[in-house]
């Protein structure tokens, strides 16, 4: 059978295609459904949407959330596509690239992504919004012959570790229930040097006491979020914050690492302190009387060595 492109959200196996076309399936026996030609990734009973304030929110929303767009945009006095290129230009987006969208809604990105060379994957939780995100590509004549709709939570993917070169997303952060998993999990399917780009709505710290700002709160309580930087995985290298429309919205980016950051332990520090890494973090011993401390900075000064070098001679001396 031929396969899909997707995989299980569970086992991460590849997904192929039922008999019937009618479901994607994993050797394990796991069944997706294919609605409308959208297959639905959901793990949750019965593969139904998954419940919950954030879904009923963007259901009851998607039929006037295009036309609240327009609204945002021209209260902003901010112009759309500069802003959405703008958003694009930062995923580094190269031709060949395989580029995720976690929470596409109604695809007024995809198209920028779908426009610089790359295959994209543009996923939702809510069927309505992707529904009208692919009449949107169709009526505009947007060539989406690189493209992949599906619907999945983005707190359980259903493509393996390293699957994409660049992840997106933009609108929904702050609602999601585990913000700090969400993005691991957007982390996990980026291969190691391939780049991340989240945003939402958020009021830059600086503005937090203008009038500005005060306003769009009143509006709209999602605008009192700040950007969870503290949530960004620790493999992330190169983080940094934007702020866009005037301020008003974060926009996070950073690249995919391996583990934490490396030091190298053993590079010696210039000083009358001396030593390195590895012998002040994981050499060291039992704290002395300020006076005999006082003795031993004078003793190394005398000789012309660091503190360190003059401690590990007597200990030699002492352990002989």
């Amino acid at each position: 059978m031929t396969e899909t492109g997707f995989f299980c959200p569970r086992s991460h196996e590849p997904l192929v295609y039922s008999a019937d076309g009618r479901f994607l399936e994993s050797p394990a026996g796991d069944r997706y459904p294919i609605i409308d030609g959208i297959p639905s990734l959901l793990l949750a009973s019965g593969h139904e949407e998954a419940g919950g304030d954030r879904n009923k929110y963007y259901r009851e929303r998607a039929a006037e959330y295009d036309r609240g767009n327009d609204v945002m945009f021209r209260m902003l006095k901010c112009e759309e596509k500069q802003t959405r290129e703008q958003m694009t230009d930062l995923l580094k987006i190269a031709p060949g690239d395989r580029v995720l969208e976690v929470g596409c809604g109604t695809c007024r990105d995809t198209r920028y992504f779908l426009s610089r060379g790359g295959s994209v994957y543009a996923g939702d939780i809510n069927r309505e919004m992707v529904h009208i995100g692919r009449e949107r590509l169709q009526t505009t004549g947007v060539d989406t012959s690189a493209l992949k709709l599906f619907l999945a939570d983005a707190g359980r993917l259903p493509f393996p570790a390293g699957f994409f070169d660049r992840a997106f997303h933009f609108g929904g952060l702050n609602l999601f229930p585990d913000v700090r998993a969400s993005i691991a999990e957007i982390a996990r399917v980026v291969k190691p040097g391939g780049r991340v780009v989240l945003g939402d709505e958020g009021v830059g710290a600086w503005l937090g006491e203008t009038e500005f700002a005060k306003i769009l709160k009143n509006s709209n309580p999602l605008f009192h979020y700040q950007a969870p930087l503290e949530k960004i995985p620790v493999l992330a290298r190169n983080v940094s914050c934007h702020w866009i429309l005037n301020g008003s919205f974060y926009l996070m980016v950073f690249d995919v690492g391996v583990g934490e950051p490396q030091l190298d332990l053993d590079v010696e520090f210039p000083g009358w302190r001396g030593g390195s890494h590895r012998t002040r973090y994981l050499g060291k011993l039992e704290g002395v009387s300020p006076a005999i401390r006082d003795s031993v900075v004078k003793a190394a000064a005398a000789e012309g060595v660091s503190v360190v070098s003059w401690l590990e001679k007597a200990l030699r001396r002492a352990l002989d």
